[in-house]
């Protein structure tokens, strides 16, 4: 089984789907709050509140895709964001 840092490395390195890719916003809040946690940099008090806030948006955002590629593509996003933050806690 790989690693949870592995598996986030791969989910942001991975081709995105054509409706994530349309409004792609590259050093978005959760990308940069999973590439530092690949990164093995310390994530600090407002990192992990940034991480936090992302977490709380994602349902929003699958709500509001309309493709199946892009709901499975933050629905991936959301259980890592969950599985990062709890190493956290």
């Amino acid at each position: 089984m790989k690693s949870l840092e592995q598996r986030v490395r791969d989910f942001l390195n991975r081709p995105l789907p054509d409706e994530v890719a349309l409004h792609y916003e590259p050093d978005s809040l959760t990308e940069v709050f999973l590439n530092t946690f690949v990164q093995g940099q310390p994530l600090d008090a407002a990192l992990v509140q940034m991480g936090k806030i992302c977490l709380s948006q994602m349902d929003q955002t699958i709500a509001q895709v309309s493709t199946e590629p892009a709901r499975e593509y933050f629905i991936e996003c959301r259980k890592l964001l969950t599985e990062v933050l709890q190493t956290l806690m």
